[in-house]
């Protein structure tokens, strides 16, 4: 839903899209200087008459539980517990400065809060063995509400820079730094796919998997990888806004399948209140759709068949079926080693007149512009 952690988390929170949530800045030019992301200096977060997907369970007798990156304000008004969850364990910011090689007394303490629902209880955190308390925290929680309807948040800071691991992944694979946060986020995820396949519950609890933005290729091999695609996090191409998701529900989402339809994490928050026998209030304009029958359904099409890509408050780019407009590009600093130049932080904002026209299905690396004038359909 956006190239950013604290736009695209409020888009998966809230289901709209990122500027109707004040989950942007803007310059006094009114052009993109970027979209917020929100720092330990914050006075402000997402915007409190903003309904969180927490607060729209609720009603219909869901608990909700939550470890990890928030990324959503750190002033207690702005915090998980009081939006909407029941309960809160973990570093709320990207824990930079946060010992993630070495513990440090003296580390950047900013960033580095560890949250136990209201309370600081360890700050600077040391972040090597977060990961242990993140999953026994999850693991606690699945256990005293298997008997109700749960929604849990496992937002895990890896493998977002810095990289670290626990000692149990530190130096296990070939791959580096990046390589030990990877596995070690693998051990997590199957922990706790196994404890809820051993409380009988798989064939009950859907279970999603995605990420909220490409990689930060400023940090080279340690940044992660985009693939074919083009650039990486802060940018509106391709590889700073297109995330695969795994679906995970035992008896109801047929394994080993592959879909290529268009979808958004703002569609995780319509899709579970329609689960839960909810409908959405009418108070406001939500962006998602519902994705049950693309899940469980057809899987050529989907009821989704167009993204808005922002930066900013400024429309970048749009995609509607297998071609992708881009009114503006710009670069990211983010990206500021990577070898192409359109990726750069110095690659300023750019207006395209025509604009620059792609097939992504064909051409997901963005690099053969159609002739709009053949293909005027989708500009229309």
């Amino acid at each position: 839903a956006a190239p950013l952690c604290s736009p695209s988390r409020a888009s998966l929170m809230t289901g709209r899209l990122f500027p109707r949530t004040g989950v942007y800045s803007r310059n006094n030019t009114h052009f993109p200087t970027g979209s917020t992301t929100f720092t330990s200096a914050s006075n402000a977060g997402m915007l409190l008459n903003e309904t969180t997907l927490a607060e729209h369970l609720k009603p219909y007798g869901y608990v909700s539980g939550m470890v990890g990156k928030w990324h959503l304000g750190v002033k207690p008004e702005y915090l998980p517990i009081n939006r909407g969850f029941d309960s809160y364990f973990g570093c709320p910011l990207t824990p930079i400065g946060c010992n993630s090689t070495a513990y440090n007394k003296s580390a950047t303490t900013g960033f580095c809060m560890l949250f136990n629902n209201h309370t600081i209880t360890e700050q600077p955190s040391d972040i090597r063995n977060i990961d242990v308390p993140y999953v026994q925290n999850t693991l606690g929680f699945i256990s005293e509400n298997q008997h109700r309807p749960f929604f849990f948040y496992f937002a895990s800071h890896h493998t977002h820079m810095p990289q670290f691991a626990s000692d149990d992944y530190l130096n296990s694979t070939m791959r580096g730094l990046f390589g030990d946060s990877l596995a070690e986020l693998d051990y997590s995820v199957g922990a706790i796919l196994d404890h809820v396949s051993s409380l009988g519950l798989a064939n009950r609890t859907l279970v999603l998997f995605t990420a909220d933005n490409g990689p930060a290729l400023i940090s080279q091999e340690l940044g992660g990888e985009q693939g074919p695609l083009k650039c990486g996090k802060g940018t509106t191409y391709e590889g700073g806004v297109r995330e695969p998701a795994i679906f995970w529900w035992p008896g109801v989402i047929e394994a080993g399948q592959i879909s290529y339809a268009v979808a958004s994490t703002l569609d995780i928050l319509p899709t579970a209140v329609s689960l839960a026998g909810g409908k959405l209030p009418t108070d406001r304009q939500y962006d998602g759709v519902v994705l049950t029958d693309l899940l469980t359904g057809n899987r050529s099409t989907g009821p989704r068949f167009h993204n808005f890509y922002y930066s900013g408050h400024v429309l970048m780019a749009v995609r509607l079926h297998q071609f992708k407009v881009h009114y503006f590009t710009m670069g990211s600093h983010c990206l500021a080693t990577y070898p192409d130049r359109d990726c750069h932080n110095n690659a300023s904002l750019l207006y395209h007149d025509p604009p620059l026209l792609f097939n992504v299905n064909q051409d997901p690396k963005e690099r053969y512009p159609l002739d709009v004038k053949q293909h005027h359909q989708p500009l229309a």
